[in-house]
């Protein structure tokens, strides 16, 4: 039994022997000292500051619209005829072009005879007139021999006194020359004639019918001008004014084309807080009525500003600018935001403004700039 004790306590020994050499051995060992890390240098796109004067461009989208659109009505009664162009839809005309002809011929016929009747009554007067107002018998001689039935009557003297003009008046010469005279114009009414250049777009009569005052015939547009209307939202309004120029484009081909600033409205959209701004477009190949179009409208100079682009600024207004090689964070004044880019004042020129989005801007590093 004390055999076994013996044993029992010099192993137990033995281990607690080894306990407390291993721990003297481990307080011996010495803590290794922590590596520091490396500087890293971190390299931005930057740009000095320095303002100058911009001009001011608003993108804004739109649909072309014929600037003219007239309904063609008959303003007499008869057949209606085609005139130097087919009256079809699409046609194309010139400014002055016959469109159409309204045939009636009893009217040309009866102008022709009070042509007629009016020139009996001047042959009856004119023996008075060499009488009474020899003064006035040659201009009124000549006024009767330039009648002619088939073309305008010439202007009619003017009478040299009051007893002159009341013998004309109680002759009814007058009253029968301003009659003939709105017979003349209704006349002219028997043709069309094209107020501009430009196209059928609904023809709503055939030629052969037969049409009376206020029969609409159809409906034509220019095509020499055309006007496109875009909103532009209120803040950037203030940049436009009338004959801005404008550089017009179609989003799905190379083609453009120049216009001008026409009109700039006066009301305010509710549902887009937007002005309608309308562009006029001088007429070229590739322009058609209702097409979609965007128009970039070149407005006035902004004073002393610098751009950037809009996605290096943060928080609506602030932006990075390097010190030292180290990132400072500054407030900036917002004049004009564009598509891509915006106008910005509010910094010391000199400075070095970071143009480029910075993402985990943690730690220190050294910022040098990638020019």
């Amino acid at each position: 039994m004390k055999r076994r004790f013996w044993i029992f306590g010099i192993a137990a020994g033995i281990i607690l022997v080894g306990v407390v050499a291993m721990f003297l051995l481990f307080s011996l060992k010495k803590e290794p000292k922590p590596t520091p890390k490396p500087q890293v240098d971190v390299y931005v796109k930057a740009e000095t500051v320095k303002y100058r004067n911009l001009q001011a461009a608003v993108s804004s989208s739109g649909r072309l619209h014929a600037f003219s659109e007239v309904v063609v009505s008959s303003e007499v009664s008869g057949r209606l005829l085609e005139g130097d162009v087919p009256f079809r839809n699409g046609q194309k005309f010139r400014k002055g072009q016959i469109l159409a002809e309204v045939v009636n011929p009893e009217f040309p016929l009866g102008l022709k005879a009070r042509k007629s009747r009016f020139l009996q009554s001047l042959a009856i007067i004119l023996p008075d007139l060499r009488m009474d107002y020899p003064e006035a018998f040659n201009q009124w001689e000549q006024f009767f021999e330039n009648i002619d039935i088939d073309k305008p009557l010439p202007e009619m003297p003017k009478p040299e006194s009051s007893k002159e003009r009341i013998f004309l008046a109680s002759r009814n010469i007058i009253s029968d020359y301003y009659s003939i005279l709105a017979d003349e114009a209704r006349l002219e009414k028997y043709q069309i004639r094209a107020p501009f250049n430009g196209a059928f777009n609904n023809i709503m009569q055939d030629p052969g019918v037969v049409v009376n005052p206020g029969s609409q015939l159809a409906t034509i547009v220019r095509t020499d001008i055309y006007e496109l209307e875009v909103p532009v939202v209120m803040e950037e309004v203030r940049f436009l004014s009338l004959g801005d120029s404008v550089l017009v484009k179609n989003e799905t081909s190379s083609e453009s084309w120049q216009g001008e600033v026409k009109r700039i409205g006066s009301v305010v959209n509710p549902s887009s807080q937007a002005v309608s701004v309308f562009v006029s477009v001088p007429g070229n190949p590739g322009l058609y009525d209702g097409m979609y179009l965007t128009a970039h409208l070149y407005g006035s100079k902004i004073e002393e500003v610098m751009e950037m682009p809009r996605n290096a600024v943060f928080n609506n207004n602030h932006v990075y600018v390097l010190e030292e090689m180290r990132l400072i964070e500054k407030p900036i004044e917002v004049v004009k935001r564009n598509d891509q880019t915006l106008f910005l004042r509010g910094l010391n020129e000199g400075e070095e403004l970071v143009v480029e989005p910075l993402l985990n801007v943690t730690g220190n590093p050294i910022y040098k700039i990638l020019r």
